[in-house]
């Protein structure tokens, strides 16, 4: 990533209280406001993570790519994920890229093996909060640690998740952070 783009990311970040700048000049995280669907949205992807133990991210649509706009790293040492304000091309594949063009129901889990780097699975729930906006919540692994069934262990808590999203996205200016992270987006090569 660019400099001037991770500035640019910051300053919006920055813009919707996710970050704040120290007199120093350093940007540090904070305050998310209680109350604030920001905060919803990171809570909710925390406690996927935390029933997965993988790392899990929230991509945006946007055109013909799809945009990492959240991420929360699993806690183990091995961990496969994206970070925010990365964009890939719908075309590379992957379940979030199935779910952002395929049925954002809520319901329908998308899981793919090797789908872009040998070794890594994922699976992914698209979800529509706005008619203007597709998103897809997505857990990433190795296949070292694929569940035997990974519809069975992570496809209950990706639909609650996607479910849960979509109500919390509907209010407030949440969407318009992640549209926000999503323009300043590099893509990915």
């Amino acid at each position: 990533m660019s400099t001037s783009t991770g500035y640019r990311i910051l300053h919006s970040l920055a813009q919707h209280e996710f970050v704040v700048r120290r007199s120093d000049g350093a940007f540090c995280l904070g305050p998310f406001p209680a109350g604030r669907r920001e905060n919803d949205v990171q809570t909710v992807l925390t406690e996927l993570r935390n029933v997965t133990g993988e790392s899990v991210q929230l991509w945006l649509l946007d055109g013909d790519r799809r945009v990492c706009v959240i991420t929360v790293e699993s806690m183990n040492e091995l961990r496969i994920s994206k970070s925010a304000g990365t964009a890939l091309l719908l075309a590379d594949g992957g379940s979030a890229a199935l779910a952002l063009t395929g049925s954002v129901d809520g319901q329908t889990v998308y899981v793919t093996t090797e789908a872009r780097r040998a070794g890594i699975g994922s699976a992914s729930v698209g979800f529509e909060p706005m008619t203007s906006a597709r998103l897809a919540v997505c857990v990433s692994f190795p296949l070292t640690r694929m569940p035997r069934s990974v519809e069975s262990s992570y496809g209950p808590h990706l639909r609650r998740a996607a479910q849960t999203l979509q109500r919390s996205l509907r209010e407030g200016d949440a969407l318009l952070v992640l549209s926000e992270v999503a323009r300043v987006a590099h893509l990915e090569s």
